[in-house]
């Protein structure tokens, strides 16, 4: 019996040696658990209780939104949501990218982008994995939420454009905030993780536009979702932008251009499948619509630029470049594939024709250099100059577009029927700077200022730029071939729209985009009215009269005439060898080959409302291809009296 009273003792105390041991253990385990919380991860812990408690977030304002002059909606924000994650709430940042991105569209690129922002930043930061998310997409992240610790969603505001490819040029697009408009001052550092305007009127007044920002606390759980919000400061809405553009004219003006001459055709016929199928150029550049040119060939929309302007206020009322390109698709995130369509197109949409495209004038130059012979007593209404069809100067021989020419021409019937060596022959005797500083009353080669970005200066020679420039003295061929306007003239469609409204006004009509913005007093262009007189006579002369480049495109409008010019420019020499066989029409030359089409005009002649301006770029003759398209849009106008 003692022996068992001794193995019962002896095991007990075994027993409670070794549950000391585990109590001891345990303790142990216990009191090194909370100095390493304590002392170790106290840092830690300490930022994560204060991001239980609350955080404060910038509040993003609402971006103002763009109008044009009747109140539509040219550029607005729509609902959409923003995802984040804190990487401080998740124990493995790279596998919970790696569920997001089998639940949404997340690309290797950005996870790659998101992790080290992660390196580089506070854990406890939330990280914006996207902000474009649809409700699909927030259904989809909801429902696996429990596996996704830190991750939550914010509503934010979606650049939108309702008008779409009717705008592009014009309100621009807004895209990632980058270092370049960091340091240029178009973004502020505490907005750069949020958009900015990158083109058009959404980058000249990015400051107007972006508000204040407010701030807001955050009250969080423990797993980094937001619990409650109080608004801390309010952030302040962008102001909203009126135009001066008509978006109904716009529209109309847009799809003339773009028709030219030539015949709409569906791009479901058997004709435009084979087409596109056989021209990798035609299929890189139709922009889902096609023609069937005059000869039946299927052909792009045209490109070029139409600029309609308000003779008496300067108030731009269309301004058109085509091709066009959707700012929708460029507006946020941008898709790769998008990006290299625009980028690869052959007829290159993302220029701005109407500011940046660069074209020698041609003939609608003629009446700034008739202007500078009658202000300088020259000639007048009785000088005549024969035109045998071309002006030999030394051992160069400079030709009329008329091939046996016009015969005894004066100013008005120079005008008229666009008569080359009549402009050649007064030139010589004008000279280049006098015809320079006329032009420069009239706003050619120099920069309108009509606050878009990037705009062209175009250019008008003189001797002193050609010597600094070219390191060459000016030679008179160089006068005569500038008379025509071609050589090293060079115009924007805008500054032409502007040199029509200058004369038919005779006062430096400045133009101006933002409705009641910069409209600014005309002052005197210090030309007499007797020569503005003369050159308007011509320029109706053209429209209306029997010889007229342009009298196929009289408008059919009661009591209401217009005047104008045509231009036809070469981008090409004609060699002597192509002139003895016959000059190639241009509809037979390769697109790029073929002249560009002008035309200025300004209605009505009597008391002038309008002034517009034509390109159409490789368009071929401007008295068939660019006059009828001003007829039209300048048709609309009146007829729906805008």
């Amino acid at each position: 019996m003692a022996r068992k009273a001794r193995q019962l003792e002896h095991m007990l105390s075994r027993r409670s040696l070794l549950l000391g041991g585990v109590q001891v253990g345990l303790t142990s385990a216990l009191v090194g658990r909370l100095f390493y919380l304590q002392a170790i991860e106290s840092n830690r812990y300490e930022d994560l209780s204060k991001r239980n408690r609350f955080d404060y977030q910038v509040v993003p304002p609402s971006r103002g939104r763009i109008f044009d002059i009747q109140g539509r909606l040219l550029a607005g924000n729509a609902e959409a949501y923003a995802l984040n994650i804190v990487p401080s709430y998740t124990s493995d940042l790279y596998k919970s990218l790696q569920t997001l991105a089998s639940l949404i569209a997340l690309s290797p690129a950005t996870i790659a982008r998101l992790m080290e922002l992660a390196e580089n930043q506070a854990s406890f930061l939330p990280l914006t994995i996207r902000d474009d998310l649809n409700q699909r997409e927030v259904a989809r992240v909801a429902v696996r939420g429990p596996e996704l610790p830190g991750v939550s969603f914010d509503r934010v505001e979606k650049r939108i454009y309702p008008q779409g490819l009717l705008t592009g040029h014009l309100t621009g697009y807004v895209g990632r905030v980058s270092e370049d408009d960091l340091a240029a001052g178009r973004a502020l550092p505490e907005l750069a993780h949020l958009y900015n305007g990158k083109s058009g009127v959404e980058r000249t007044f990015e400051p107007n536009l972006r508000g204040t920002m407010g701030q807001e606390r955050v009250l969080v759980n423990a797993f980094g979702r937001p619990i409650k919000r109080t608004i801390e400061t309010a952030a302040v809405a962008g102001d909203d932008m009126h135009l001066t553009i008509d978006i109904n004219l716009q529209s109309y003006a847009m799809s003339i251009l773009q028709r030219g001459r030539n015949k709409p055709i569906s791009m479901d016929s058997a004709k435009v499948k084979r087409a596109l199928a056989q021209d990798p150029e035609l299929a890189a550049s139709n922009d889902g619509l096609v023609f069937e040119d005059a000869v039946g060939r299927i052909v792009p929309p045209e490109a070029g630029s139409v600029i309609v302007i308000d003779v008496e206020s300067g108030a731009l009322k269309a301004l058109v470049s085509a091709p066009v390109f959707d700012p929708n698709i460029l507006s946020g995130r941008v898709r790769h594939d998008d990006w290299q369509v625009l980028v690869k197109h052959p007829r290159t949409p993302l220029l701005d024709r109407s500011i940046k495209g660069q074209y020698a004038p041609g003939s609608v130059f003629k009446m700034v250099v008739a202007l500078a012979a009658l202000e300088a007593g020259i000639i007048d209404t009785g000088t005549h100059f024969s035109c045998p069809g071309h002006r030999d100067l030394g051992d160069a021989r400079f030709h009329c577009w008329k091939r046996h020419g016009h015969g005894q021409v004066n100013i008005l019937d120079a005008l008229e029927q666009s008569c080359d060596v009549f402009f050649y022959e007064v030139a010589l005797k004008v000279g280049i700077e006098d015809i320079a500083d006329m032009a420069k009353r009239f706003g050619i080669g120099q920069i309108t200022d009509i606050m878009l970005p990037d705009e062209k200066p175009g250019l008008m020679p003189t001797k002193r730029w050609k010597q600094n420039t070219v390191g060459e003295q000016w030679t008179l061929g160089e006068t005569v071939v500038a008379s025509i306007g071609q050589g090293y003239v060079l115009t924007t469609p805008l500054q032409l729209a502007v040199m029509t409204a200058r004369l038919a006004k005779g006062r430096e009509i400045t133009p101006h985009l933002m409705d009641g913005g910069n409209a600014k007093t005309a002052s005197d262009l210090g030309i007499s009215e007797a020569s503005l007189s003369i050159v308007r006579r011509g320029m109706q002369a053209v429209v209306s009269g029997r010889y007229g480049t342009a009298n196929q495109s009289q408008l059919d409008l009661a009591g209401i005439k217009m005047a104008g010019k045509t231009g036809t420019v070469q981008v090409r020499r004609i060699t002597a060898e192509e002139r003895a066989r016959g000059i190639t029409k241009n509809i037979n030359r390769p697109w790029k080959f073929r002249d560009h089409a002008l035309f200025v005009g300004y209605a009505p002649v009597e008391k002038p409302k309008y002034a517009i301006a034509v390109v159409v770029e490789h368009g071929g003759s401007g008295s068939v291809q660019a006059a009828p398209i001003a007829r039209d849009v300048m048709t609309y106008l009146f007829e729906q009296d805008i």
